[in-house]
């Protein structure tokens, strides 16, 4: 609130909280989609390693059994 009161001295109080409150509000909704968008990062990764290892183990399953 101090902050907001700096940069806005002709304010008045009720506006100040609110002013905060919306920022507040931004900083949760930025947050929420950064670690989002690093847990589809991570499945994605995962996925994609998990069907490497399936053609890994397709192609000795198949050397093993010709």
């Amino acid at each position: 609130m101090r902050a907001a009161a700096d940069t806005a001295p002709a304010s008045d109080m009720l506006g100040l909280a609110v002013l905060v409150a919306l920022n507040l509000a931004d900083e949760c909704f930025r947050a929420r989609a950064d670690h989002s968008d690093a847990n589809g990062e991570m499945q994605q990764r995962a996925i994609r390693l998990e069907r490497i290892v399936d053609e890994v183990l397709a192609q000795i399953a198949e050397t093993k059994a010709g």
